[in-house]
């Protein structure tokens, strides 16, 4: 997939960073990092440390980025454009 300018920024400042938590809480857990040239995401149970690591897409990446952003700029429900691609490399520079 051919990704904008804006996706390959959020892209380059995730991996910058080494990766990105998703979720973390008492119960699990789920972070995506750069290991070399690929993304490996891993969720985990915390109550009983069974974990899963698998690799994943750009896309994926993506995906997960912008959801996890959309959410914390006060943004739930079904995508109604409201948070553009821009928003979400603002929110990671910005965090």
């Amino acid at each position: 997939m051919n990704h904008t300018a804006i996706q390959r920024t959020v892209l380059d400042i995730v991996a910058a960073r080494g990766g990105i938590t998703l979720v973390g809480n008492r119960e699990s857990y789920a972070f995506i990092r750069r290991v070399g040239s690929s993304w490996i995401r891993t969720d985990g149970d915390s109550m009983t440390g069974v974990e899963e690591q698998r690799q994943v897409s750009d896309e994926h990446v993506l995906t997960a980025v912008f959801w996890l952003a959309r959410d914390r700029l006060g943004h739930y429900g079904p995508d109604d454009g409201a948070v553009t691609w821009d928003d979400v490399c603002a929110w990671l520079r910005d965090n």
